[in-house]
């Protein structure tokens, strides 16, 4: 079987004009699913600020528990041997990943499409087997660790992915 495809999610700045992210969430290779909280960059706060959100995130917690682009880009070399991410809202992810790697002067080494279009490919409608799941909160409302082992969860009930190497959900 084909190694694991990785899904990515982010938490932006705004919902109405995003800039950076605060936060980052993605699965691994091995089906493990990480997640990052993103310290802002002193030029990102210079021309935008960090609107409230549905995860409470604020500067605060971004300057105490984040880690800086660097640190984050790094991980990602290191982990990502693909050119592809696929992420729920592609234009969102795309924007947000840029901005941290433009921070640091560097292209973005994949690029980002649509989680949609990847079961698409598969002949797995999302929707129709989020809705055969029970599961009835959009996809954009879940947390974001919860969307990914979702997203995992449905390729391995598609047999898309290997079911043992995906993770619960715990309720």
């Amino acid at each position: 079987m084909a190694s694991l495809p990785i899904f990515m999610t982010a938490v932006a700045n705004s919902s109405d004009e995003p800039a950076f992210p605060l936060l980052f969430t993605w699965s691994t290779h091995e089906a493990q699913v990480k997640e990052v909280l993103v310290i802002p960059d002193d030029e990102w706060l210079e021309n935008h600020q960090i609107e409230p959100n549905l995860h409470d995130l604020d500067e605060q917690q971004l300057h105490e528990f984040g880690f800086e682009a660097s640190d984050i880009l790094a991980e990602w070399i290191n982990e990502f041997d693909t050119d592809t991410i696929y992420g729920l809202e592609p234009e969102l992810l795309n924007q947000l990943v840029d901005a941290t790697y433009d921070i640091k002067g560097l292209e973005p080494s994949f690029e980002v499409q649509s989680i949609h279009s990847w079961f698409e490919e598969r002949d797995v409608n999302l929707d129709d087997a989020m809705a055969e799941q029970g599961q009835t909160t959009p996809l954009h409302l879940l947390p974001p660790d919860e969307l990914i082992i979702q997203l995992l969860q449905i390729a391995a009930e598609n047999g898309l992915i290997d079911p043992s190497d995906i993770p619960t959900v715990e309720e």
